[in-house]
C-alpha cells in the first residue's frame, strides 16, 4: 500500500533554516517568524524567532512543524 502525503505534510517536510513561517494557532496572527534551528525528531520541532508586526515584539520558542505555515521560503 503507498502511503499519500498530505500539501500540509509536504510543507512540514519541506521547511528549512531561513523560511517565513507563521503559526496556524488562533492569537498568534500578528507574529512573524523565522527558523533559525532544526531539532531532529519525529516532531520536526524548528526554533523561531517571533516578532509581533503591531508593536515589534520579539521572542524565541520551539514549534513543532505541523504547527508552523510557510509564507516565503529562503530557496
Amino acid at each position: 500500500r503507498i502511503a499519500v502525503r498530505t500539501v500540509r505534510e509536504i510543507w512540514c517536510w519541506q521547511m528549512k533554516i531561513g523560511d517565513i513561517v507563521r503559526y496556524r494557532g488562533r492569537g498568534w496572527g500578528e507574529w512573524i517568524g523565522i527558523i533559525i534551528r532544526e531539532i531532529p525528531g519525529y516532531a520536526e520541532y524548528k526554533r523561531v524567532v517571533w516578532t509581533n508586526s503591531e508593536d515589534g515584539d520579539t521572542t524565541e520558542t520551539s514549534c513543532e512543524a505541523k504547527n508552523l505555515c510557510v509564507i516565503n521560503e529562503d530557496r
